[in-house]
């Protein structure tokens, strides 16, 4: 694969070390500022930085990002119907376990019956009780649904218990102090040296990267924080920023469409151990697509390969031209990730990013 160049962009405003210098930006936030936002970012960075105007241009994001991707992946397409500019060379876009249809994306309850996380009985009532759109919206969006959708929510929490639902197989971070009471003595020393060899996923990460880019010497390394924030560096400032929860219940699903038609490359994966946007809607919501614009299916549901091992499942779709095959939509599963893919396994999702710069097919061996 030729050189790649990655853009790291932390949004909307007030998340990580990004900032406003006015105080409205933090109350009223929207996807809408959100990716006019973006979009005034990226071309005050092509005009710092022209020699990247000729270069191919990607997006890629993770859950949300199933809003914030295909939003300024639309205005970067409208922006290049403009007269008298150099427009952006759009080539694709890639989501991980994306939020795109607030129905269809965190419908989770198949999946937690599925993996054994509920009862039988709590998967029939979570189908019977909370099974219409208006329900979903009013449980995620507004956070009024009815009592008996309520008492639904609560017995399936109860009956999943102290798991990371965006991890399912994933262990808790204990602090040194539990981590000291539950493997003290021999065997318990015994013990903390299976756990150490075999749970190679640091299940503390996130705290200590929160400790880590709050380091002044980190920041200072980074050219970071160079004024003087009032807050922490966190991956979601929600005490400070107050963002539309409305825009939950837009439907991505139409934008994904029109992008499609456009000519710009699409893939959809999912980390298959999140029960929070599962796969399950992921692998929906492609079929869906594929179905609507009336796509070939270029290769059949089947097995991809990372380090010859199997990565999990994958779907392409496009249309058949001059001979050969184009791909223009893609589906893959990956085996045993959880729902930001490239933290729980990094090499899987270095073979995903190739295939998705590359245009290639994901390994069938």
């Amino acid at each position: 694969m030729a050189e790649a160049n990655l853009l790291y962009l932390e949004s909307p405003v007030g998340v990580g070390f990004s900032y406003s210098n006015s105080s409205s930006d933090y109350e009223y936030q929207n996807d809408t500022l959100t990716a006019e936002d973006n979009l005034a970012f990226l071309l005050n960075w092509y005009e710092k930085f022209p020699e990247f105007k000729d270069v191919d241009f990607y997006i890629t994001g993770e859950s949300y990002g199933g809003h914030y991707v295909p939003q300024l992946a639309t205005l970067v397409l409208d922006y290049n119907k403009r007269p008298n500019i150099t427009p952006i060379k759009l080539k694709g876009i890639a989501i991980g376990n994306p939020f795109l249809e607030i129905e269809m994306s965190i419908n989770n309850g198949e999946f937690l019956w599925s993996h054994g996380l509920i009862s039988d009985e709590t998967y029939q009532l979570e189908q019977s009780v909370c099974n219409t759109s208006r329900l979903w919206t009013e449980a995620y969006v507004l956070g009024q649904e009815s009592q008996a959708c309520t008492d639904v929510f609560h017995k399936i929490d109860g009956e999943i218990g102290d798991v990371n639902s965006y991890d399912v197989i994933l262990g808790n971070c204990l602090s040194d102090h539990a981590l000291q009471t539950t493997t003290s003595g021999k065997l318990g020393k015994l013990q903390k040296k299976i756990l150490q060899k075999f749970n190679w996923i640091d299940q503390c990460i996130v705290d200590e990267i929160d400790s880590y880019l709050n380091r002044d010497d980190v920041q200072k390394a980074l050219h970071a924080n160079t004024t003087g924030i009032s807050f922490p560096w966190s991956m979601c400032q929600r005490g400070i920023l107050h963002y539309d929860q409305r825009n939950r219940a837009i439907n991505m699903i139409p934008v994904l469409s029109d992008i499609l038609n456009s000519g710009v490359r699409v893939m959809l994966y999912s980390g298959d151990e999140d029960a929070v946007v599962p796969f399950t809607a992921t692998r929906t919501i492609a079929n869906n697509l594929a179905r609507q614009l009336q796509l070939s299916t270029l290769i059949p549901y089947s097995t991809w390969y990372d380090q010859r091992q199997v990565a999990g499942w994958t779907r392409a779709y496009g249309y058949p031209v001059e001979g050969r095959n184009q791909t223009i939509l893609t589906y893959a599963s990956v085996r045993g990730a959880a729902h930001e893919v490239p933290y729980t396994s990094p090499s899987q999702a270095l073979t995903l990013f190739r295939a998705f710069i590359t245009g290639l097919p994901l390994p069938a061996k």
